[in-house]
């Protein structure tokens, strides 16, 4: 009998790398030496170059990284990854017990009490026992796929011991370690500093070259399984047992209580420790621990009523405001920005905050050279709490606004309190709406950043949104800048190619036309077919379309009125960008709701979001305003204004009951009928 004697050696190689791995990072408690490990690891990297056949996809040697990808694949999460409310203090958790309480009819309630780690959120898929896929939470329902990225944290197993599917959700976090070392790296490089430790690791998880985040040193600590009553788990502690037996890494901070009182004590401890802990938190997750529980507890549009996200008080600092400068946006919106003394805040350095507009400036009296209280506002954003007067030096003038723009010059104008600069030739106009043009809300230019963009309109390779799709025609040029070589170049031009496939509505929200955003932009893109019928379209047509309403569509006509929007609407297409709309809806068999107006309003047992794209499959027609034209509205828990608006008007009213009730008659109607 033939032995594979390489194969038998990848296989032993594997098992005890793996074995270490678990050993190293999730019970932190080693036995072989790094040397040793690190000698085990080049053994498995040449047997696997010298056999490329026994290389396989969940080996060690992959968390190393070295997949280069060119976007982000989309991911549509089987079940939704709900946020969590926030509180920011004692009598609001004890609110939320009342809750809790009144809800199950219980005297006391079970609680598991969690860090919230300063992280992303992220979701892991286990088939037949092997790592398939990680995406993140992106808006809930849909995510980006991070397969390859997350495949280079350690602390994750590539296999468990379960052969059933199994999704497990946590936080990927950059420990303190980590971060600290990033940026003593990035400093020497003379490279921008991350701000903190959770923009470091959002920024890593999102690197098209794996290996980049394998060296970012990433973590992760698992605690939830969505699937948790269907695989016999009635306990949320139960199911956090039961991952961290397969191998995962979760929080060992974590602290089953029993009532409230013994929440608050650990709320209160965990206000002193957290500072020394390794990694950020930014609060505490108080969860009901009882799975039964949690459809008689139920939800709201967006979050579970079961669970609460305690947020710590705002770290306050004293800082100096050195100077106050300008940034006008792609709308012509001017923004005073706060030059600060860099101070560490909540564990990033801010040397920045925004001042909104001259109206905040006026009413908290900030002046150049101002001694300020900050804060970030929820943890997250800096923010100015006030003016230290008594530390004010005499003779500090009012800061006033200027008359002009700093970028071109021209006349700024006073609307509704904010200062607007109209000039459409405005340098800074110009470049940050190609930033926007590239960014998720735009095109989606996956990997070219705001620093790039402006780059290339100094270097003159960028002067309008239609010059992205020229930018190939430039390599040369671009292969002098520093630190773009031609892997990343390559990678930027395949993503700028595949934009051109993208949908209308990206289009129509990239474009940059005044008061249309993505809702109206889909709106627009259903009712027209083209954008060339959009741009022919009358004003009585486009005011007729719901959620689009008279001072959008003049906005709309005068956009398309201006010849240069033409010009580049015209360049657009030349270059092979979509203008086609290609969320016509398919033909829909008649039934209850084909052709129907609807409004929701109020608390519903699932979310707005999905209510709406089961009504909109059946052929209904989605508004968010309740009028004479409305066929009928679904009320939830605790409406709002829209439904007495329906009672006034005699406009049809439905419980959620009534209409899942319609809904099954409808698709039963549908089926029978052979659709």
């Amino acid at each position: 009998m033939n032995i594979d004697k390489d194969k038998e050696r990848v296989e032993e190689l594997t098992n005890l790398l793996n074995k270490y791995t678990y050993e190293y990072y999730v019970l932190n408690n080693p036995t072989v030496s790094d040397s040793e490990f690190d000698s085990l690891m080049e053994e498995l990297i040449l047997l696997e170059k010298k056999r490329p056949d026994l290389k396989d996809k969940l080996s060690p040697t992959s968390r190393v990284g070295g997949s280069v990808i060119s976007s982000f694949p989309k991911v549509t999460h089987k079940k939704y990854m709900l946020s969590i409310a926030d509180v920011f203090n004692e009598e609001e958790l004890y609110s939320f017990d009342e809750t809790i309480k009144k809800a199950t009819n219980l005297k006391e309630i079970d609680y598991m009490c969690e860090v919230k780690i300063d992280g992303l959120a992220c979701s892991l898929e286990y088939e037949d026992g092997k790592f398939v896929q990680a995406s993140t939470r992106g808006d809930g329902q849909i995510g980006e796929d991070v397969t390859n990225n997350v495949l280079t944290i350690k602390s994750i197993p590539l296999n468990i011991d379960e052969k059933r599917e199994l999704e497990v959700r946590g936080e990927v976090y950059m420990p303190k370690a980590s971060f600290d070392m990033l940026n003593k790296e990035r400093e020497k490089n003379g490279e921008q500093l991350f701000a903190n430790a959770r923009n470091a690791a959002s920024g890593s998880l999102k690197q098209l070259d794996s290996s980049i985040t394998a060296k970012r040193k990433l973590d992760a600590f698992l605690y939830y399984v969505p699937d948790a009553l269907s695989l016999g788990f009635k306990k949320h502690s139960d199911a956090l047992d039961y991952i961290e037996k397969l191998g995962f890494r979760t929080n060992p901070e974590r602290r089953l209580v029993r009532g409230i009182d013994n929440v608050i004590k650990y709320k209160r401890e965990y206000e002193n420790k957290r500072k020394d802990l390794p990694y950020d938190i930014d609060g505490l997750v108080i969860k009901v621990n009882d799975m039964t529980l949690y459809d008689i507890i139920g939800y709201t549009m967006k979050v579970p009523k079961w669970e609460i996200a305690f947020k710590f008080t705002p770290e306050e600092v004293v800082t100096r405001v050195e100077d106050i400068v300008l940034s006008v946006g792609r709308t012509g919106r001017v923004t005073p920005t706060a030059i600060l003394d860099p101070v560490i805040v909540s564990g990033s350095r801010v040397s920045r905050v925004t001042l909104n507009n001259e109206d905040y400036i006026k009413s908290k009296d900030i002046r150049i050279k101002d001694y300020i209280y900050l804060h970030k506002a929820g943890d997250v954003i800096p923010e100015v709490n006030k003016v230290i007067l008594e530390r004010r030096e005499p003779g500090l003038k009012e800061y006033k606004f200027p008359d002009v723009c700093p970028f071109c010059g021209q006349k700024l104008n006073k609307e509704q309190g904010q200062t607007y600069c109209e000039n459409n030739n405005c340098p800074s106009r110009k470049i940050n709406h190609l930033i926007y043009f590239a960014s998720d809300k735009g095109m989606d230019l996956v990997g070219i950043g705001d620093k790039l963009v402006e780059r290339l309109f100094n270097e003159g390779l960028l002067k309008s949104i239609e010059d992205f799709y020229t930018l190939k025609e430039h390599k040369a040029e671009m292969m002098l800048f520093e630190g773009i070589g031609e892997k990343t170049l390559n990678s930027m031009y395949e993503v700028i190619e595949k934009s051109k496939n993208n949908d209308l509505v990206k289009l129509l929200c990239a474009l940059n036309i005044p008061l249309v955003g993505k809702k109206t932009a889909t709106v627009l893109a259903k009712h027209f077919n083209s954008l060339d019928d959009l741009i022919h379209a009358s004003y009585e047509t486009l005011s007729s379309l719901d959620d689009v309403g008279d001072i959008t569509s003049k906005e709309i006509i005068d956009y398309f009125k201006n010849d240069e929007n033409l010009k580049v609407i015209n360049k657009l297409k030349e270059y092979g960008v979509n203008t086609l709309s290609l969320n016509k809806q398919v033909e829909i068999k008649d039934n209850f709701f084909k052709g129907k107006k609807f409004v929701l309003t109020g608390t519903l047992s699932i979310s707005r979001d999905e209510m709406t794209t089961k009504l909109e499959s059946l052929g209904a027609i989605s508004s968010s305003s309740v009028t004479k034209k409305t066929d009928f509205v679904l009320v939830g828990e605790n409406p709002g204004s829209k439904y007495d608006k329906a009672k006034s008007l005699n406009v049809k009213i439905y419980d959620e009951s009534e209409i899942n009730k319609l809904i099954s008659s409808s698709l039963n109607e549908i089926e029978n009928s052979g659709v």
